[in-house]
């Protein structure tokens, strides 16, 4: 996906430089990745891995395991 938005702001913009056509990429990534997190946090199954996935990445285990007690109800 992201190869995919370099070469269409590489071939559409050829007369801009990185430095302009960057913050402008990021901001087409982040809001496409925030767009499938939200999509995700809407079910208990996308939610459960959210918190797996946050698990790996800021290594906080009490707290995330916390979150996934919470969306099983025959634990809770």
């Amino acid at each position: 996906m992201i190869t995919s938005i370099l070469g269409r702001l590489a071939t559409h913009t050829p007369q801009l430089g990185i430095l302009v056509v960057l913050p402008q990429m990021l901001t087409m990534t982040s809001l496409a990745i925030s767009s499938k997190m939200l999509t995700l946090a809407r079910f208990r199954h996308g939610r459960i891995l959210l918190h797996l996935i946050a698990m790996v990445g800021d290594r906080s285990v009490r707290f995330h395991v916390a979150g996934i007690v919470r969306e099983l109800p025959w634990v809770a």
